[in-house]
C-alpha cells in the first residue's frame, strides 16, 4: 500500500493527529507525531479541497476552512484508537507523575507505561489494515511524549540509562506508578563486641511477627551489624527500608577488629545528598559498630563486595578439655601451607549445602596461654573455617590442632584481626 493511499485508510475513522502520525513514526526525523499526522491531514485536505473524491471521514476535516469542497463534517471526532489521551488524558497524567515526586532528590527520570487493551487492539486492527511499515507503538509515543512534559515539569532529564526514578503510567488502571533507585554507600566496618549478627535474623517460629519464643521481638537478636548501620542511613536519606551486603560474615560470637568492606543499600530515599561524615558519627555512637571510609557507590559495587574473595587473619583463644602435652606442640606448625578438607560444619548444615571443601592454611603461629590454652594466629584462604580447624569438628576437618595434640576443644574465642586486600 502505498503511503497516500495508507493515510486515506486510517482517516476512513476518526483519528487524532499523534494516532494518525503514528504511522508514519519512522519517516522523516526531526518531527512530532503530531506534526507528522497534521501535515498528512493537511495533504489530504488539500487534494479533498481540489475535488478529489476520497473515501474519507469528514468530520476529521471539521477545523478546515474549504474553499471549494462541501464536506458534512458532523459527527464524531473522538480518536478512533487512542480515545483523545494525547489531548486530555496525557497531560493530567504527567502532572500526577510530578506531584508523586514532589519531596524526591533526584537528577534523572525515565517513563514506561502499559497502554489500555482498548487502545492495543484498535491499533493492532489499524496495523492489519494498512501495514507495520513505518510504524511507531503507542506506547513509545507515551513514554517519550510524557518524558518531554515532565523534563520541563521537573527541571530534571530524560535518561534512559540507571536513572534515579522511574514513572509508570498504568493506564488501564488508571494509576501512575514510581519506582525510585535506591541509594547505595559502600564502605568498611568493626564489630566490636560479640553477640550480635552481621544482619537480622527473623524469628522462624513466628515470622517476624513476635511471638513468646522472640519476646515480641520478631527476631532471634535485639539488633544487628545491618541494623546499627542501615537505620542512621535510612533516617539521613528518608529511605523506606535499608538492605545490608557484605563481602562474607563473621560468626555472632566473634568480633571483627579489620574494616570488612559492606555496601548499605537505602530504599527508596527522598535524600540522596547526604552528609557522610555525619552519618559515620551518628553511626560509631553504637559503640557496638564502627564503620569507615563511606563512599557513595552503585549497584555494580554490591555485586563486588559480595563476590570478592578475602583472606582472611584470625586470633583464636582456644581452650582444651585437658592438659596440653607440649611435645606434640611442634606439630602445629605442620598446617602451614596445608590443605585442609572440611565438609560443611555441623553448625551451620541446617543452611548451607553439604559439600566437602578444600582450603588452605597459609600461616600459623601458637602461644600457650595457660595448662589448657593456646593463642592461636592463623592466615587462611578465604572461606576457611577457623573453629573446624581447631575442633576437627568430629571429623569432618581434617587436619585440624585437635587430632594433632589428640585433646578435644572445649571453647574457642575468636576474632577477625586482618581482611586482606582482594590481589
Amino acid at each position: 500500500m502505498k503511503l497516500e493511499e495508507r493515510i486515506i485508510e486510517v482517516l476512513k475513522e476518526p483519528v487524532c493527529d499523534n494516532c494518525l502520525g503514528r504511522t508514519m513514526g519512522n519517516l522523516v526525523s526531526g518531527m512530532s507525531n503530531a506534526q507528522r499526522g497534521r501535515a498528512a491531514r493537511d495533504y489530504v485536505a488539500f487534494l479533498i479541497d481540489s475535488g478529489e473524491k476520497l473515501n474519507v471521514h469528514a468530520p476529521n476535516f471539521r477545523s478546515y476552512r474549504l474553499r471549494n469542497a462541501k464536506l458534512q463534517t458532523d459527527g464524531p471526532t473522538r480518536c478512533e484508537v487512542c480515545g483523545d489521551f494525547f489531548s486530555e488524558g496525557l497531560e493530567a497524567m504527567v502532572k500526577r507523575a510530578a506531584a508523586k515526586v514532589s519531596g524526591y532528590e533526584f537528577s534523572d527520570f525515565v517513563v514506561g507505561s502499559s497502554p489500555t487493551d482498548e487502545m492495543q487492539n484498535k491499533e493492532e486492527a489499524l496495523w492489519n489494515r494498512i501495514g507495520i511499515d513505518y510504524i511507531e507503538p503507542i506506547k513509545s509515543e507515551i513514554n517519550r511524549e510524557a518524558g518531554k512534559r515532565l523534563e520541563k515539569l521537573t527541571g530534571k532529564k530524560f535518561n534512559m540509562k540507571d536513572p534515579d526514578i522511574v514513572f509508570f503510567f498504568d493506564l488501564k488502571r488508571d494509576e501512575v506508578l514510581l519506582q525510585v533507585k535506591s541509594l547505595y554507600i559502600s564502605g568498611g566496618y568493626q564489630k566490636l563486641v560479640r553477640g550480635i549478627p552481621q544482619t537480622r535474623w527473623v524469628c522462624m517460629d513466628c515470622n517476624g511477627k513476635g511471638c513468646v519464643e522472640c519476646k515480641g521481638e520478631g527476631k532471634r537478636y535485639k539488633t544487628s551489624v545491618h541494623e546499627i548501620v542501615g537505620k542512621p542511613a535510612a533516617k539521613a536519606a528518608d529511605g523506606k527500608d535499608h538492605a545490608f551486603h557484605g563481602a562474607g560474615r563473621e560468626d555472632i560470637d566473634a568480633r571483627c577488629l579489620d574494616y570488612r568492606p559492606f555496601v548499605i543499600e537505602v530504599i527508596k530515599p527522598k535524600k540522596r545528598r547526604i552528609d557522610l561524615k555525619k552519618l559515620e558519627r551518628a553511626i560509631n555512637k553504637s559503640g557496638k559498630v564502627r564503620v569507615g571510609r563511606l563512599a557513595f557507590c552503585d549497584k555494580e559495587t554490591v555485586v563486588k563486595t559480595k563476590s570478592d574473595r578475602h583472606d582472611k587473619t584470625y586470633t583464636a583463644e582456644v581452650e582444651f578439655e585437658d592438659k596440653i602435652d607440649k611435645k606434640l606442640l611442634p606439630k602445629i606448625k605442620s598446617l602451614k601451607g596445608a590443605t585442609v578438607m572440611q565438609r560443611t560444619p555441623n553448625r551451620v548444615a541446617h543452611r548451607r549445602a553439604d559439600l566437602i571443601r578444600k582450603r588452605g592454611v597459609l600461616s600459623i603461629v601458637f602461644k600457650q596461654t595457660g595448662p589448657k590454652k593456646l593463642r592461636v594466629t592463623v592466615k587462611g584462604q578465604a572461606g576457611l573455617y577457623i573453629k573446624e580447624l581447631m575442633s576437627g569438628d568430629e571429623g569432618r576437618t581434617t587436619p585440624s590442632v585437635a587430632v594433632l595434640l589428640n585433646n578435644k576443644v572445649k571453647k574457642i574465642v575468636l576474632d577477625v584481626v586482618k581482611i586482606h586486600p582482594v590481589i
